[in-house]
């Protein structure tokens, strides 16, 4: 509900205001909740919660100026957005100790483990500095979950060439990796 406000200018100021920012709400709400469901990984319900937080901001304490306001709109959805991952993520660390420490499993394994696990990192990371900076951009962007388009407009690689650089890139790595580690995949 809306206050009620005593005299009539205001009540009309109010109004033009509440018209002004539905109109603004119709306008960018949906780039907005595609921007953050891109950023949320199709979560599609915090996506549109936090598009209303965006908007509730925007109605308490609008930017000074009008000038690109859909810029303004994405930078404020965007921190909300990486706010609510932070949150989560945290929120998903502190459930896990807290099942870990009732089952009695050791967070991060044995030690030997953690070595051996590191080791391997270790030595991906060395085989992956001998490639090519394209060989490594590719082989990095597919494993990242990047489509072949977006691998080519990136690593500047024509769109009908990625698979095959993608395919020598890993052949590379696969030679490089079993000379160095004596077959220890």
């Amino acid at each position: 509900m809306h206050p009620i406000l005593s005299d009539k200018s205001a009540r009309e100021r109010f109004m033009l205001k509440d018209l002004e920012f539905q109109n603004l709400y119709k306008q960018y709400f949906s780039q907005v909740c595609r921007h953050l469901n891109y950023l949320l990984g199709g979560d599609c319900q915090a996506a549109e919660e936090i598009a209303q937080e965006t908007f509730v901001k925007l109605y308490t304490s609008p930017p000074l100026t009008r000038d690109n306001l859909s810029a303004w709109l994405i930078r404020v959805a965007t921190n909300l957005a990486y706010n609510h991952l932070k949150s989560s993520r945290q929120r998903a660390a502190r459930e896990n100790r807290a099942v870990l420490a009732g089952s009695g499993i050791q967070p991060h394994g044995l030690p030997e483990e953690t070595y051996i696990r590191n080791q391997q990192v270790l030595a991906v990371k060395e085989v992956l500095d001998l490639l090519s900076d394209r060989d490594r951009i590719c082989l990095l962007l597919k494993f990242s979950g990047f489509s072949y388009a977006e691998i080519a407009e990136i690593a500047g690689v024509q769109p009908n060439s990625v698979g095959t650089v993608l395919a020598r890139a890993q052949a590379r790595f696969k030679k490089e990796f079993l000379l160095r580690n004596r077959g220890d995949i």
